[in-house]
C-alpha cells in the first residue's frame, strides 16, 4: 500500500473514532440542569407593537424579564453581538397558540386557505429582524425546515382531534372556539431550529448553555 494511502486510512480511522466518541459523549439518561432556552439564544419574537395591539386580547399579562437562579437578575447580553431588534420570547421558545395564530393570520403567513406562505413569512422576518443578518439567515433556514414538516404537523393535530373529543371541541365548535395549535407549533419548530443553529454573535457561550444544547441536539 502506498504511503499516501496508509496516511489517508489513518486519518479516516481517526475521524471515525472521534465522531464515535463525540456521539457517545452525552448520556441521554441524565439530562443537564434545565436552562431557559431564550437565555442561551435570544430568538426574536416575530411581532411588532402594531401586531401586539391587533392581537392584544390573546397576549396575556406582560411577563417579567427572565431571571437567573443564582442572582435573580436578567442574564447579560452575549458579548460582541449586535443588538437584537424587537422583543424576545417572554414564554421561552414555546409560542402561545392563540397569539401566534392571530399574528400569522394578520400578516398572511397563514392564508385564508390555511396554508403557510413563505413570502409573507419573509416579509414579517424582514420587518422584525432586519438589523441582524445572521439571525435572519438562520430563521429563514429554520422556516424552510419547518415548512417541510407542516403536513406532518397538521396530521398530528388531526390525529389528536380524533383521539381527544374535548380537544377537537375546543378548536372547532364556535361556542368553545379557542384557536388551532398549528401556528404555534410551526413557530415553536422555528424557534427550536434557530436555537440549535443559533448565530455565534447571539449565543450565550456558557457551560450550561453548551451542555443543554448538546443534549437537545443529540437526545
Amino acid at each position: 500500500m502506498k504511503a499516501i494511502d496508509v496516511y489517508s486510512a489513518v486519518i479516516c480511522a481517526f475521524v471515525h473514532y472521534a465522531n464515535a466518541q463525540d456521539a457517545t459523549s452525552v448520556d441521554c439518561t441524565k439530562p443537564p440542569r434545565y436552562v431557559p432556552l431564550h437565555m442561551c439564544c435570544p430568538v426574536p419574537s416575530l411581532t411588532t407593537d402594531e401586531l401586539m395591539q391587533q392581537c392584544a386580547k390573546f397576549a396575556g399579562p406582560p411577563q417579567p424579564p427572565p431571571m437567573t437562579r443564582s442572582n435573580n437578575v436578567p442574564p447579560p447580553r452575549p458579548r460582541g453581538g449586535p443588538k437584537m431588534r424587537g422583543r424576545t420570547h417572554p414564554h421561552g421558545l414555546h409560542a402561545p397558540p392563540c397569539l401566534m395564530e392571530c399574528i400569522f393570520n394578520q400578516t398572511g403567513v397563514i392564508g385564508e386557505d390555511g396554508e403557510l406562505h413563505e413570502d409573507k413569512f419573509m416579509e414579517l422576518l424582514n420587518t422584525v429582524v432586519r438589523d441582524n443578518d445572521e439571525m435572519m439567515t438562520v430563521m429563514e433556514e429554520s422556516f424552510a425546515t419547518c415548512f417541510e414538516k407542516a403536513t406532518d404537523i397538521k396530521a398530528k393535530i388531526a390525529d389528536k382531534m380524533k383521539e381527544d373529543p374535548k380537544f377537537a371541541q375546543r378548536i372547532t365548535k364556535p361556542k368553545f372556539r379557542a384557536c388551532s395549535p398549528f401556528s404555534a407549533r410551526i413557530m415553536t419548530c422555528i424557534n427550536f431550529k434557530t436555537f440549535q443553529n443559533c448565530p455565534t454573535s447571539a449565543w450565550n457561550d456558557s457551560e450550561e448553555c453548551n451542555a443543554f444544547r448538546k443534549f437537545v441536539m443529540e437526545c
